[in-house]
């Protein structure tokens, strides 16, 4: 049986959507091997991981998450915008939910942008700024906005929990990305002090409720947008008291331009990520290719309008950061 394939991406994290469990396709043993050969950019497809999903017939499915190198994982924030959307439109709904884990994620269509984009909302679990897994070893209560120097000489610092763990840094000065990147080796070099290691964000306040941010991603380095980065970053500048915690904020990274805010109704702070949820291409790939060698190659359709609608977002996107004066590396070679 063919895998039915789509590219996805949110804000140019390119995610590979399949349709059905990871099990109706490929032995367990054989799932990682498999994923590792698809997002390969040089033997497969390239993309930032894949989603399998479970479709239970009524607007809810079963999500499961896999990193490119085949490794599965809970949340993928920005790929749960491709895959959400892809339920929308078979459903023609206006919220799915799609459940990973002891997680429910809804989904809901949102605005198409000025530009043709079609976006989605995603509601994220609760952050935690005291998890039961400690970010920051032998912390006492949480971490917020506090001067550690095994993490920066002079920056100050948040970390929380969303729930994958990540250390916020709110810069008043300028957007240095050597100083980004240096900070997130040495915390991904500190275990002892960094026991689980944990994603690393810097975020720069451009205007009122509207911020840059970049991400160094533990095990992928600089990424052009992280999901829960984001939304770990929208949850630390209200804990800081720099915006009130429903107010949607306009986030902008080298990957597009999308918002978040906080839902606030009981004890738990809920972020949630607004943004695009673009098709690339859609195909149908004998699984039998996954476990080879590659190269892997296909014959699908490829939609051109929806790539040159984000690309003239994010053209628009790029523009506002340069006359910022953020300087940035890497671009992502999602859209191909």
């Amino acid at each position: 049986m063919a895998l039915s394939i789509i590219k996805t991406h949110g804000s140019l994290n390119d995610i590979f959507v399949i349709d059905g469990a990871p099990g109706d396709h490929f032995a367990e043993a054989d799932v990682p091997r498999a994923v590792e050969l698809l997002c390969d950019r040089r033997r497969g497809l390239g993309g930032d991981g894949v989603y399998f999903i479970a479709d239970n017939g009524d607007g809810t499915a079963q999500a499961y998450f896999f990193n490119p190198d085949g490794s599965p994982s809970l949340l993928c924030g920005n790929g749960m915008r491709g895959a959400g959307r892809l339920l929308l439109d078979r459903y023609q709904a206006e919220q799915v939910v799609l459940r990973t884990g002891p997680y429910s994620f809804t989904v809901r269509a949102a605005d198409t942008s000025a530009h043709g984009v079609r976006q989605v909302s995603v509601e994220l679990p609760p952050v935690d700024f005291d998890p039961a897994d400690p970010i920051v070893s032998g912390a006492r209560g949480p971490v917020v906005d506090q001067a550690l120097p095994a993490y920066h000489a002079t920056r100050h610092v948040s970390a929380l929990a969303v729930p994958n763990s990540h250390l916020i840094t709110v810069l008043d000065d300028a957007y240095n990305e050597a100083e980004l990147v240096a900070t997130g080796t040495r915390v991904a070099n500190t275990p002892d002090v960094f026991p689980i290691g944990a994603n690393v964000s810097f975020v720069r306040p451009l205007a009122e409720a509207e911020v840059f941010i970049r991400t160094f991603e533990r095990g992928a380095g600089l990424t052009p947008s992280c999901g829960s980065g984001v939304a770990a970053s929208r949850a630390a500048l209200s804990r800081m008291g720099r915006v009130e915690p429903d107010r949607p904020v306009v986030v902008r990274n080298p990957g597009g331009v999308a918002r978040s805010w906080m839902q606030t109704g009981g004890a738990q702070w809920q972020p949630v990520l607004e943004g695009n949820g673009t098709k690339v291409y859609a195909a149908e790939i004998d699984p039998a290719v996954l476990l080879g060698s590659g190269p892997v190659e296909f014959d699908g359709e490829v939609f051109l309008d929806e790539i040159n609608a984000f690309a003239a977002l994010n053209s628009d996107n790029l523009k506002v950061l340069d006359e910022s004066g953020i300087a940035m590396t890497m671009q992502s070679p999602a859209a191909t």
